[in-house]
């Protein structure tokens, strides 16, 4: 993923280079589904039954709308429909791979040990760092995307909308990528930078409101990060 119209170290001109780049993760999402098959864990990664309350749809949402307004049309159209179907395809196996890393094989594994607050901060930290190569501004705002699909997996009840949200986010930002020259940058990056900024603001705040009211004579929980 690229926030912030860095300039790219990769470019997609041609159907090749988004072929390219779904071969080289289409690879890493098959290694996750192999170690998911031998874990057993195909329920607890792909479905989540810890509720949350309905106002999380809005940060996830937000990133969808801005996305799909401000990817670059003009560079798609130039590029052709190859061309963008192949990059769709290479980005769809980055947000389906990753998804089923971070929000699902690490979030189920860390659900045994902390509460969800920690398993949110943790999750996304280790999804930040996984972008170490990109610089440390790609470190914090994947780290703050993190946040944001963590809540999309759990108020949607599963990986489908992070793995939307995912997609379309990179997505938006590679069109303009579709090109010999980048030097115009993303004009989405900064854009949903900013919307996830809000959202993660959002989400921090008004934690204690992340899960719904408990209902009967259930004890309260006693930890304040199990929201």
């Amino acid at each position: 993923m690229f926030v912030l119209g860095s300039e790219s170290e990769r470019l997609f001109p041609d159907t090749h280079a988004g072929l390219h780049l779904a071969q080289v993760h289409a690879f890493g999402t098959a290694i996750v589904l192999l170690a998911i098959w031998a874990l057993r864990w195909w329920r607890p990664v792909f479905v989540d039954d810890v509720p949350a309350r309905r106002w999380l749809w809005a940060p996830s949402l937000a990133i969808v709308v801005v996305a799909i307004a401000l990817a670059d049309y003009g560079r798609i159209s130039e590029a052709g429909l190859s061309a963008f179907a192949a990059l769709a395809l290479g980005t769809l196996f980055i947000a389906f791979g990753e998804e089923l890393m971070f929000r699902g094989v690490l979030v189920h594994f860390l659900r045994a040990r902390w509460g969800e607050l920690t398993v949110m901060l943790v999750s996304s930290a280790v999804f930040g760092l996984a972008h170490f190569l990109a610089g440390p501004v790609q470190i914090v705002f994947s780290f703050l995307l993190g946040i944001v699909l963590y809540t999309a997996r759990r108020v949607s009840g599963g990986l489908i909308l992070p793995i939307a949200v995912h997609l379309l986010w990179d997505l938006s930002v590679f069109t303009s990528f579709l090109t010999t020259d980048p030097a115009e940058g993303s004009d989405a990056s900064f854009a949903l930078a900013l919307v996830n900024i809000v959202g993660v603001v959002a989400i921090l705040a008004l934690w204690r409101k992340v899960a719904p009211k408990q209902t009967g004579s259930v004890a309260p929980v006693s930890e304040g990060d199990r929201a």
